[in-house]
């Protein structure tokens, strides 16, 4: 857990991040002046008093934000425009920017609240790393006997042979068709494409799916 904790540093270490509203004026398509009069106007407004949330909501064009009173949530650096980073990233908590232009138009941002950099300690994911761990060694392991039984598996016989030396289970899915869940097995499209491909009497090889590995041979079909 220790040595796969040191590793993979990168996975338990969460960035610097702010959250930030916005008032976005675009300036696709309009005369650039007007929409920079315009947003020095709400500035202004903001500047005195203003609702900056009720003015995100009536004003913003972007309209995923503007529908949340100008929340952008939080963000990391590099999730938004340089420009729009440089801003947000300088700002203390309640503190509003200037008119600031980006690719997108003019934006006027109100930092709300922002988090260090931060790393999670050892004992903090202790129980997920060894979650990953035991799932990696039964996936190996699983591919380890999936390998080993490959050569015992040549016809349909085989499988219920080899399920019980192996303490192992032989099922037996109804009828399903190529792009639907395989019941038992869910989602499997590697599976359900190769029942497809198989003659009667053949065993596949290995098939991996998000369950693990499988075995399967046709045992009945259904014209369409």
């Amino acid at each position: 857990v220790q040595r796969y904790y040191d590793d993979n540093q990168q996975q338990y270490a969460t960035p610097e991040q702010v959250r930030a509203s916005h008032i976005l004026l675009k300036t696709e398509g309009k005369d650039d002046a007007v929409v920079r009069k315009q947003a020095d106007d709400l500035l202004a407004k903001v500047k005195g008093g203003a609702d900056f949330a009720a003015l995100a909501t009536k004003f913003s064009e972007d309209e995923v934000s503007a529908a949340k009173a100008g929340d952008l949530d939080f963000f990391g650096r590099g999730a938004m425009v340089k420009e729009f980073d440089d801003v947000a990233f300088t700002l203390k908590p309640g503190e509003t920017s200037d008119v600031v232009k980006t690719q997108f138009g003019y934006h006027i941002i109100r930092v709300m609240e922002k988090k260090p950099a931060s790393t999670r300690s050892l004992d903090e994911s202790k129980v997920q790393i060894e979650e990953t761990l035991k799932s990696e060694r039964a996936q190996k392991e699983a591919e380890r006997i999936s390998t080993e039984l490959a050569g015992k598996l040549t016809k349909p016989a085989d499988l219920d042979t080899v399920a019980k030396g192996r303490g192992l289970t032989v099922a037996e899915t109804p009828l399903f068709a190529r792009d639907e869940p395989i019941p038992g097995l869910g989602m499997a499209p590697a599976i359900g494409n190769r029942a497809f491909e198989l003659k009667s009497g053949e065993v596949s090889e290995a098939i991996r799916s998000q369950n693990g590995f499988a075995f399967i041979t046709v045992t009945a079909t259904e014209a369409s």
